[in-house]
């Protein structure tokens, strides 16, 4: 095996999207955006209406929280978060699957995917939840990616 030393410039930072969900109870997800019409860029968090103040403050607590969690993986928020929605929630508030579950590797090593079939969430069209969805652009640092290939 032959080692060899690459050199490459200095990586530079990248415009990505995020998007974030937020469940809310349905009583309060009265703001709506035009993602139904197929032309929609989203609502600012600053411009909801008074009578929209609950989902507002709850939404801007989730926003804050969103943007440090993506800080701490390195995204810099760029501009302002946008708000789409509402749908009908899949109640991650109540389920949650964990990622880091064993399940997972063994579905794989098997290509057996039925072991997995717990972490399946239907929307329950009778929920008393609704969710969000909030987007915004992230400056991020472009990553290097090293592999090493062994030669024959």
């Amino acid at each position: 095996m032959s080692v060899g030393i690459v050199i490459v410039p200095a990586l530079e930072t990248q415009l990505v999207k995020r998007r974030g969900i937020v469940t809310v109870p349905r009583e309060d997800a009265l703001a709506a955006c035009w993602c139904q019409e197929g032309r929609c860029s989203g609502l600012g968090l600053d411009n909801l209406p008074l009578e929209m103040r609950k989902l507002e403050i709850h939404l801007k607590l989730m926003a804050d929280k969103f943007t440090k969690r993506m800080a701490v993986r390195g995204y810099e928020l760029v501009g302002d978060l946008r708000l789409h929605g509402p749908w009908v929630s899949y109640e991650f508030n109540q389920v949650l699957a964990d990622v880091e579950a064993t399940l997972w590797e063994e579905a794989i090593k098997s290509d057996d995917s039925s072991l997995v079939l717990p972490f399946i969430i239907e929307r329950n069209a009778a929920s008393p939840y609704s969710d969000y969805l909030l987007v915004g652009n992230f400056l991020a640092k472009a990553v290097l990616t090293e592999v090493i290939v062994k030669e024959e």
